[in-house]
């Protein structure tokens, strides 16, 4: 009969365990948004600001897809004058190093997410990508290789989340991460030719990878 018991309660644990975690964050009434390490959790299109004489450089953009989030954008128009959730990344140069026709650059700062339940993206005002509330907020380090002969670039970024807040979208909870969640960012971007002010026109994709340590 011990045995028995002990089987029965071996079993449930390993359904409970092996539950989709929508399922059970929804059945505890809890934000239900998560994606496995090395998964695509977000995809993203911008464009880059650098400031003239400054190591300034501002990111900006929005979210084209959400794991877990089925609509992400206003209408069946899909671009960013209908994107319900945008990015605006604040970064400082901290080194530029060239090698040949490759030129390295390292910066830092912080990237934050925003719900935008009126959307009003526009690439000819950045701050539209950031009027907004603030749902995600994470640090940034970030290395991008930029091409001197083709004036194209790859960036890869690592975030780590420093603030999260659960929001509502169609009735339901969602929250993008949690403290210390760490996500690895690949962009490929090239000279931007739409018209704007900014140099780079950029689109890439967002995982998880292993949390910080505390």
């Amino acid at each position: 009969m011990k045995s028995l018991r002990h089987l029965v309660c071996l079993t449930v644990g390993i359904i409970v365990l092996s539950m989709p975690v929508s399922t059970k964050a929804q059945s505890e009434g809890a934000p239900k948004l998560s994606t496995a390490r090395g998964d695509v959790a977000l995809e993203i299109i911008g464009q880059v600001q650098n400031i003239p004489a400054t190591p300034l450089s501002n990111q900006y953009g929005y979210l084209s897809a959400i794991d877990g989030i089925q609509d992400v954008f206003s209408s069946t128009t899909h671009n960013e004058t209908t994107a319900l959730f945008t990015f605006f990344t604040e970064a400082h140069t901290d080194s530029v190093i060239t090698n040949g026709k490759l030129r390295v650059v390292n910066r830092t700062g912080t990237t934050t997410i925003y719900l935008d339940q009126a959307p009003n993206g526009n690439f000819a005002d950045p701050n539209t990508f950031r009027d907004g509330t603030p749902v995600l907020t994470k640090s940034l380090r970030q290395q991008v290789i930029l091409d001197l002969v083709e004036n194209t670039f790859t960036t890869v970024n690592i975030n780590t989340v420093v603030s999260a807040s659960a929001f509502q979208l169609g009735g339901e909870a969602f929250q993008l991460g949690k403290d210390r969640n760490q996500f690895r960012t690949s962009i490929n971007g090239r000279a931007n030719d739409t018209g704007t002010s900014a140099q780079f026109v950029i689109a890439g994709f967002v995982v998880p990878i292993e949390d910080a340590r505390p």
